[in-house]
């Protein structure tokens, strides 16, 4: 049965959650969201969202009982705003939802990708080091925010204050990083986020003049051995049509471990659909 629940509940302990939680990585970063919501069966699924602004991840079991669909439909319209909403889910769970012709969804649809690094490769060198990136380069890392969020699908468009507030969040974690070509600019960045024992890798960027050069591979492969060093699992979300980025994690030593599916849902049509005890 559905009903809210809260962060320490018992199935994020649960053998089958605790195996998925890095690919899940999402769901336990949003649970210290001021703005929480979190749904389950505290069995087989659970419902996560952070913010109205980002999407819904759903995590089912493996070979869930597909007797438990209208359930988690319901879950799923729960969570329908007055726009096309978005979702993150196993190919699994999709899949269900199409045979079962659920009749929510709406024109989003990719897939990401879910890639682990156990081991580095060497990538060929290139000029120019990685440094921790500093708040005098505020307004160049600022726009490299906002330039990033534009090319790819999976993350929300910023605007420029939005952007802001992102460099702001992450500058002093300690784990935001820039690469400098041989002329002391910068070129690329790239930062890493730690929950539960897993560094996930993201934000990396090249400006498009400096692309082609090794700079991201070079970023990412020193940023991903600092993390495993310090004995982290290490992994990342990619979006499969972003190439720049993606060529740099195969040739550092990134492997595909599976795809996620992102979809969303159109808009709600009544008040009662609206569910605005819930938001």
């Amino acid at each position: 049965m559905i009903k809210s629940i809260k962060p320490n509940n018992k199935i994020f302990s649960s053998p089958e959650f605790q195996k998925d939680k890095y690919k899940f990585f999402l769901i336990l970063k949003n649970l210290g969201s001021s703005t929480l919501e979190l749904y389950s069966d505290e069995e087989n699924y659970i419902l996560c969202r952070g913010s109205h602004e980002y999407p819904t991840w759903i995590w089912t079991k493996d070979n869930f009982d597909k007797a438990l669909l209208p359930e988690i439909e319901e879950a799923i319209d729960l969570y329908r705003l007055d726009k096309d909403t978005r979702y993150t889910c196993k190919r699994e769970l999709y899949k269900a939802l199409e045979e079962d012709k659920y009749d929510g969804f709406g024109d989003y649809f990719f897939e990401m990708g879910y890639l682990v690094c156990n081991n580095t490769v060497s990538p060929k060198k290139t000029d120019g080091h990685m440094e921790l990136a500093s708040r005098k380069d505020k307004d160049t890392l600022v726009d490299f925010i906002y330039k990033e969020s534009k090319e790819i699908s999976d993350v929300k468009s910023l605007t420029i204050e939005e952007a802001e507030k992102q460099f702001e969040k992450i500058i002093d974690t300690g784990t935001y990083y820039v690469w400098k070509d041989a002329n002391d600019k910068i070129v690329c960045q790239a930062n890493y986020s730690v929950i539960d024992g897993n560094a996930k890798m993201a934000g990396v960027y090249t400006t498009p003049e400096a692309r082609g050069k090794g700079y991201a591979a070079n970023i990412i492969y020193q940023l991903t051995n600092k993390a495993l060093s310090e004995g982290y699992h290490v992994s990342l979300y990619t979006d499969y049509n972003y190439v720049p980025s993606n060529k740099a994690y195969k040739n550092v030593g990134y492997i595909d471990e599976d795809v996620l599916i992102n979809f969303s849902c159109s808009k709600v049509k009544t008040n009662e659909d609206t569910h605005t005890s819930h938001r």
